[in-house]
């Protein structure tokens, strides 16, 4: 448990995205681990800020009646992290196809001896929609952006 401040990083990697999120008394249940749902919202936002990073814009999607919809998503979740952790949450992109991206994410801690911990890992299946929730083929443009 780290005490220091830090100033949370958010930057681009290969293929990807890395986010620092620190846990807050709010993210934890009862028992003070953080609730098994809010790993969805530590990758919710990585994937967003990511897309910011590549000058996708949910907006400027929304404008072209265009957006983005999780269609599939597996996780196994590891130890939990508690109140006052500092998590990376890393954001892969595995795969693109015409309508769909496949990311792996992963919810990690650095252990005392420097080892990353995994404490939920997804495979998650993004579907290309339009607002009728229909699926789209990714525009040229789009797909550039996201490595494809």
């Amino acid at each position: 448990m780290s005490r220091e401040k830090i100033e949370l990083e958010n930057k681009l990697i290969e293929n990807g995205h890395e986010m620092q999120v620190r846990v807050y008394y709010e993210d934890t249940d009862f028992s003070g681990v953080v609730y098994h749902s809010n790993y969805l919202k530590y990758m919710e936002r990585s994937r967003t800020e990511w897309l910011r990073h590549l000058e996708i814009f949910h907006t400027t999607l929304a404008e072209d009646d265009s957006a983005f919809a999780i269609h599939r998503m597996t996780l196994k979740f590891g130890p939990p992290a508690v109140i006052d952790d500092l998590l990376t949450v890393r954001t892969r992109l595995e795969k693109l196809t015409g309508a769909r991206s496949y990311l792996r994410q992963e919810v990690l801690r650095i252990d005392k001896g420097g080892e990353e911990v995994m404490l939920c890992g997804a495979d998650v299946e993004v579907a290309f929609i339009n607002h009728g929730g229909g699926a789209k083929r990714f525009p040229d443009d789009l797909r550039e952006k996201l490595g494809g």
